[in-house]
């Protein structure tokens, strides 16, 4: 209660929707299991070197099947927090397109946790940006204006696709069949 008084960081830092504070804890546990623990390496030989995981007797379509699972289970959580803790109410295609950048924040920080976190917090400012743009009449077109998180996505891509290409998981995409001879 006394914190969250503090004038400018008291409101951004201590008067959020609990949502907002799983979603940060998520992001060292994340690290953590993807990089410290056996289902993490699991899951990285998986990616990397799908034929070499089997070799070694790791299931590798059920690994996958249950990242797949977990990811979706973090989509419904995250589209949860937009409905729930930010809006609090439920529209079609309230997402605009958001499900884009969360695919491109995951490339943009080459499957990083923490640059993940940096990326949607880079993409929440210009986004507030934008809405602070055309709700204090500045001269720029609001549909102009609604294009810069897009935009910007797009142009760090450019910028971080080439770099991050090599940290992309080499076995990604690429279905997996178990060669039986």
């Amino acid at each position: 209660p006394v914190l969250s008084d503090l004038p400018a960081v008291g409101e951004i830092l201590f008067q959020q929707s609990y949502l907002t504070y799983i979603g940060f804890a998520t992001v060292p546990l994340a690290w953590f299991v993807i990089n410290r623990t056996t289902v993490g390496l699991n899951l990285q030989a998986v990616g990397q070197n799908p034929e070499a995981a089997d070799s070694l007797g790791l299931r590798v379509n059920r690994i996958r099947f249950v990242a797949v699972v977990v990811g979706g289970v973090f989509s419904g959580f995250a589209g949860a927090s937009l409905s729930i803790a930010l809006i609090n109410i439920f529209q079609r295609n309230m997402t605009a397109g958001t499900g884009f950048i969360a695919v491109a924040l995951v490339y943009f920080a080459g499957w990083r946790p923490a640059l993940v976190l940096a990326g949607a917090l880079l993409f929440s400012v210009v986004n507030a940006l934008q809405l602070q743009i055309q709700t204090h009449g500045i001269p720029i077109p609001p549909s102009l204006a609604g294009m810069f998180p897009y935009a910007l996505t797009i142009v760090v891509l450019a910028i971080a696709g080439r770099s991050n290409a090599a940290r992309e998981p080499a076995a990604l995409t690429k279905p997996f069949h178990r060669d039986m001879s």
